[in-house]
């Protein structure tokens, strides 16, 4: 029987999950790593240590199902957009990996929106370039404040860029990372000509050469191969963006589905037959393959809060959640939550630890917990925090509903599906059904479907699986739907507050 296995490199951790051809899964593997944030602004990754936890989550995942690394028919990658770090002619690392929760460069990131054609680069490359969490400023960034690097750097890369060269030793990255740089042109498929020459004054030789999502790559380096235990000549597929191969993992084709994600960040998005593009820059488009683009909006903090109230009392937390029988501080949230009113009691929470992307894009945004009074405990932060979350994820589903009408389904997939009262409060706050994904790990397994179309395993990037169907689904509860359009306003309303 041949198995598919998806890599899935993410901001907090690396997974590799296997699969048979309906897309059942066998195995998985998850090994998380540090945010490395030192100072203000912030947020990178030691790209060695992620391509150690790489090397680990494969042969991991492989030992694990207990199948040899020769059933395994392909392997595809799924990673997370907007990284970038600069490397050396021998292909040395320069820099950490700035992610997008890295937003140093915002004052680059502001002088793009005064200096140049800002409205060009948007339609050009459906990124809203004045924002620090686009790679296009961080080179800007770079350029200015680190001159003795800029110097040398051979290429700029994205992580999986930097995987794969490791691996194969060759500079690919494929059109959706791409797109995801600003610099990147989603109509004609190339490096944007102006924005590589008059904005940033680099050459196209400095980046990676685009391929599509199907690309394949072999003849692995043999130490890497062997260490996790596949042939070298195993193929392994580029793939996309995680955001992406979560809505392909849950069989969002089309814009009548509609895919929601909330792991470290969150986003919704619907794939289009053409590039949609916003007059007023509050949602972005990208490139999925060369008929298809992915349209959407993304939040920064998603289970980015969660994870940061957990880190306050870890290890209370964690001793509290086994006491309960639970098995994770993520569960006893859980039972904080269910036992707290929808709307948590007039506590609001503005969960901007990390700056904001849509709709508004103000990366000087900070968290702000509003309304504290003695009844308030640490439960009601849990909740509020949640909420929070889904306020910020509604905010973007006004815009995309906006745009098209024709969405049947939203499908969530994502850590936060392993949370039923958070789903409620989705079902709650978005006033619809809310379908859960057929598959946990949305973005490994459309990394895997991505290597099932490369290698003709499957006819097609649209060829349905059994696993894509949804597993459940959560609907509104009519009472707490008019709570929180009520909550809702009062959060825009503090959000208008402050930072009108």
């Amino acid at each position: 029987m041949d198995l598919f296995m998806g890599v899935d490199i993410g901001t907090s951790g690396v997974r590799a999950a296997l699969f048979d051809g309906n897309g059942k899964e066998i195995s998985l593997y998850h090994e998380e790593y540090p945010m490395i944030s030192k100072e203000p602004g912030m947020g990178e990754l030691d790209p060695d240590r992620v391509f150690k936890s790489t090397i680990n989550v494969i042969k991991n995942c492989i030992d694990k199902s207990g199948v040899k690394g020769n059933n395994i028919a392909a392997i595809g990658f799924s990673t997370q957009l907007f990284s970038i770090l600069a490397v050396d002619s021998e292909g040395k690392c320069l820099t950490n990996v700035f992610t997008w929760a890295d937003s140093r460069s915002i004052n680059h990131a502001e002088m793009i929106k005064d200096k140049y054609d800002y409205v060009k680069m948007y339609n050009n490359t459906g990124c809203r370039a004045q924002h620090p969490m686009y790679p296009v400023s961080k080179v800007l960034w770079l350029k200015d404040t680190m001159p003795e690097i800029f110097a040398k750097t051979y290429k700029f890369i994205s992580i999986k860029e930097y995987v794969l060269f490791r691996l194969y030793g060759k500079y690919v990255i494929d059109i959706t990372d791409a797109s995801s740089t600003g610099y990147f042109n989603i109509h004609n498929f190339t490096w944007d000509k102006y924005i590589i020459n008059d904005v940033l004054g680099i050459s196209e030789e400095m980046l990676g050469e685009p391929v599509d999502c199907t690309y394949i790559l072999k003849g692995m380096k043999k130490e890497y191969a062997e260490e996790m235990g596949i042939d070298p000549e195993t193929p392994v597929v580029i793939g996309s963006g995680d955001g992406m191969l979560a809505n392909v993992g849950c069989g969002v084709f089309d814009n009548t589905s509609m895919s929601s994600t909330i792991g470290t960040s969150g986003a919704l998005r619907i794939a289009t037959p053409k590039p949609i593009l916003d007059p007023l820059q509050r949602t972005w488009c990208y490139c999925f393959t060369r008929d298809t683009w992915v349209a959407g909006g993304a939040i920064n903090n998603g289970g980015i809060v969660l994870k940061w109230l957990r880190d306050q009392h870890k290890s209370a937390y964690e001793k509290e959640a086994r006491e309960a029988g639970l098995e994770s501080a993520y569960q006893l949230f859980d039972l904080y939550a269910s036992e707290i009113n929808p709307g948590s009691d007039g506590l609001i929470f503005l969960p901007f630890l990390t700056g904001e992307r849509s709709p508004n894009w103000n990366a000087s945004t900070r968290g702000t917990i509003h309304g504290l009074q003695l009844i308030h405990g640490r439960k009601h932060l849990v909740r509020a925090a949640m909420e929070a979350v889904i306020y910020r994820m509604f905010s973007v589903y006004e815009i995309l509903t906006a745009f098209s009408d024709s969405v049947k389904q939203v499908i969530a997939n994502g850590g936060y599906t392993n949370s039923d009262i958070w789903l409620q409060i989705q079902a709650d706050v978005f006033n619809r059904e809310i379908a859960i994904a057929g598959v946990n790990e949305a973005s490994a397994f459309g990394a895997a479907y991505v290597s099932m179309a490369a290698i003709g395993a499957i006819s097609s990037l649209k060829y349905p699986l059994p696993a894509m169907k949804p597993q459940k689904s959560i609907k509104p509860v009519s009472e707490n739907v008019q709570v929180y359009k009520n909550v809702y306003e009062e959060f825009k309303k503090l959000y208008n507050r402050i930072y009108s």
